[in-house]
């Protein structure tokens, strides 16, 4: 069996430009939000996948984060918003998300988003490989 020539490894900031090509290069985006002088201050991933049922495919949030210093602050929504335009630009259905039940605040920012409760998410843990 060959040895692979490759390592994983947590990413680093010096991997951004890497990890945007990567993003832009599939059916995965990545949004950011920063203050006037290039500060960070909040990220979204968002996912495009088709589905068998429908025509249309969908796209998910799949990462939401705000830097603590900029929270209720309208970044969140900002991201929230931009997100749905990807989702709206590559043809979906709808944009959702799922979020853990203990983040409590998590629900109620959703819904002021627009979002709707629509499914139940069950999770079977696969144990270790």
């Amino acid at each position: 069996m060959d040895t692979p020539r490759f390592r994983v490894r947590p990413a680093l900031e010096a991997d951004s430009a890497g990890l945007v090509r990567l993003f832009a290069a599939g059916n995965a985006h990545a949004l950011v939000a920063e203050d006037e002088g290039g500060r960070l201050l909040g990220a979204a991933t968002v996912a495009v996948h088709p589905r068998l049922y429908s025509p249309r495919a969908s796209a998910q949030l799949t990462a939401l984060v705000t830097d603590s210093e900029a929270r209720r602050a309208g970044v969140g929504r900002a991201l929230t918003r931009a997100a749905a335009e990807v989702a709206r630009a590559a043809g979906c259905e709808k944009l959702y998300v799922r979020t853990n039940r203990r983040r409590q605040e998590s629900p109620d920012f959703y819904r002021s988003q627009g979002f709707q409760e629509t499914h139940l998410t069950f999770d079977l843990p696969l144990g270790p490989r």
